[in-house]
């Protein structure tokens, strides 16, 4: 709404738009007002299926489909205000789950939301404190000690962390009494966080736990991909044949992809997952006029005003510009419908001269600043790997390369294959340093015989020591063939915004003055507005022969992480190089490297403003 004075001709007071909500983000968003006529049958629908697991032995999944706008999150929102005023008993547990992940990290998103979700109370660690003994009831050595020390108050940060699946050092490990993965072990990190939720269950039973996985076809990481729909299905059957028995678990899914779900090859996932559906639809004229009513109650500058027209429930909005939503089909949907109130009720205000109409590019422009702003902190927590697994293979199926489905014999080693006409190349992801980073290099040079093609994608900061066996390792890879490629922050953070971005266009989410702009609109957005640092990632990944010339690169890029600014005379003696082999490296990445002229010449480490600014936020 725009911030400039009332005209002369305003109808009401300037303030605060009742019709400003237009959609539920997600069901912890305060709900203006509630109308339960609306989508009663699906919400009945719901209530049942969370009663009946009360008194039966076995989990419920259902699924609610229905247009975008129809109010799927809205209806998410209604059951759990309904769970924290009318369950009998304990409170039941409530997780809400939106599927901006991939089927590769589908389990570690799943911890994340249940983590956060569960430790937004400190429910969970009264409930350890007065009962030391139901820790017994996780069996997981890791889940005990972080809830140990969360109930005591010890190294609480860090405990909260590790619940969540974030990256920790090897010092809070310590802290914390879980012991540091060793060089030996390789464990899944899928398992590993399989393994945390199903032990975060079984603590958390036997009080009832809702799980809601919204925005289900956001699991696509490129539009047609199937891997996502299967994972989820898997998971589903997984959490209802588990040891928590009274589960509910609902999926929310636009309706234009519900058929996908049908295509699960599957059919005992299928059945397990599709227990029964609730299909929202656009609403009539009656129950409309509740809703807009319901909003106008809720404006108080309006009370005194409305109270003089007790015949009129729309006052002051005018009947006949909201019917005609209505005219062609009888029918509208929500969200279609409070868009035009809002539009209705600044115009009665007078602010008519809201000053120059934002174009569709500007918003995606905007749309895609506040996600980067959000993703340059956000992908620290979830770990480089994990973006990159969720947001990267957008990247190559947009840009000419097809991500392949099965790993096949590289599934030791590598996180995803992909192919170009030029060939097929294996992506390893190392992100986590120590014995991790050490331990996936060990598989590659085991499983790896030199063909298709390795790329290596890690973070400059985390590289082997000089002399270790990780170093060793990552030496024989590079001698076999293999590359090193080093995403920049910004080229993490801007994958993982575009993500997001086109996800919410696929949702329905992303509307400008209710007009939706689609996913294939956001996407050409996206492709034409890449930023340089994504553009360098995506160029490094074409298959083709290394050039010779980019050997320096990665020992010059950690030595500078080491030393942060040094003179290119010294970089020169400890890489064994000339100090014009150094800066002439130097000068061809410059979003890497910084050189002070002189003399004497000096490199620093290039770290972009707004990744600074990320890191002291």
């Amino acid at each position: 709404m725009s911030q400039s004075a009332p005209s002369s001709q305003a109808r009401i007071p300037f303030q605060v738009n009742p019709f400003t909500n237009i959609a539920v983000g997600s069901p912890w968003t305060e709900v203006p007002t509630d109308v339960t006529r609306i989508n009663d049958v699906a919400f009945q629908l719901l209530w049942r299926g969370f009663l009946q697991t009360l008194v039966g032995s076995d989990p419920i999944s259902l699924i609610v489909t229905g247009q975008a706008g129809s109010g799927k999150t809205h209806l998410l929102s209604r059951l759990k205000k309904r769970l924290e005023a009318d369950a009998d008993g304990e409170k039941p547990w409530y997780v809400y789950v939106r599927c901006h992940t991939s089927a590769r990290t589908l389990w570690r998103h799943l911890q994340r939301t249940l983590a956060n979700d569960v430790l937004q109370s400190s429910r969970l660690e009264q409930m350890v404190t007065a009962d030391p003994k139901k820790l017994g009831k996780a069996r997981h050595l890791g889940v005990s000690r972080a809830l140990e020390s969360l109930a005591s108050g010890r190294h609480t940060l860090a405990a909260g962390a590790w619940l969540r699946g974030e990256p920790l050092s090897d010092a809070d490990l310590a802290a914390l009494g879980i012991g540091v993965e060793k060089e030996e072990e390789e464990r899944s990190r899928e398992t590993e966080a399989k393994h945390i939720v199903q032990a975060l269950l079984r603590l958390l039973s036997p009080t009832p736990v809702v799980i809601c996985f919204d925005q289900v076809e956001a699991l696509e990481t490129y539009r047609g991909e199937m891997d996502g729909y299967h994972t989820l299905g898997q998971m589903v059957a997984e959490l209802v044949n588990g040891e928590h028995r009274k589960l509910l678990l609902i999926s929310c899914i636009v309706s234009e992809y519900e058929g996908n779900l049908e295509k699960l090859s599957n059919k005992a996932d299928r059945d397990r997952w599709l227990q029964g559906t609730a299909t929202l639809k656009p609403i009539e004229w009656e129950p409309s006029v509740e809703l807009i009513k319901s909003r106008l109650d809720s404006a108080s500058g309006l009370r005194a005003d409305r109270a003089k027209h007790p015949d009129d429930p729309l006052w002051p909005l005018e009947k006949g510009r909201l019917s005609d939503l209505f005219d062609k089909t009888g029918i509208c949907l929500p969200r279609t419908l409070i868009q035009a109130c809002r539009l209705e009720f600044d115009r009665l205000m007078g602010d008519v001269n809201p000053g120059p109409k934002i174009s569709r590019e500007d918003f995606l422009q905007q749309e895609y600043g506040r996600l980067l702003s959000n993703a340059r902190v956000e992908w620290r927590k979830v770990g480089g790997e994990t973006v990159l697994e969720e947001s990267l293979p957008w990247l190559l199926q947009n840009s000419g390369m097809t991500v392949l489905g099965a790993l096949e014999n590289s599934a030791n080693y590598a996180n995803l294959a992909v192919r170009v006409s030029a060939g097929e190349a294996r992506l390893m992801f190392c992100f986590r340093p120590g014995n991790p980073f050490t331990a996936r290099l060990r598989k590659a040079v085991q499983f790896w015989s030199g063909n298709p093609e390795l790329r290596i994608l890690s973070d400059a900061s985390i590289q082997p020591r000089s002399g270790s066996q990780g170093a060793r390792y990552l030496e024989q890879l590079k001698r076999r063939g293999a590359r090193q490629i080093h995403p920049l922050p910004e080229a993490l953070a801007a994958l993982q915004a575009i993500r997001n971005l086109t996800a919410t266009a696929r949702a329905g989410e992303l509307t400008l003055d209710g007009e939706e702009i689609k996913e294939d609109e956001a996407t050409k957005w996206a492709l034409d507005n890449l930023p340089p640092q994504l553009e360098e990632l995506r160029d490094e990944l074409i298959v083709k022969v290394p050039d010779p010339e980019d050997t320096p690169r990665t020992e010059l890029l950690a030595l500078l992480n080491r030393h942060k600014i040094m003179e290119a005379e010294a970089a020169g003696r400890e890489l064994s190089l000339s100090t014009e082999e150094v800066t002439s490296c130097a000068r061809r990445y410059p979003m890497h490297f910084g050189l002070l002229e002189g003399p004497p010449l000096v490199l620093f480490e290039a770290v972009e403003g707004s990744e600074a600014q990320a890191a002291n936020a």
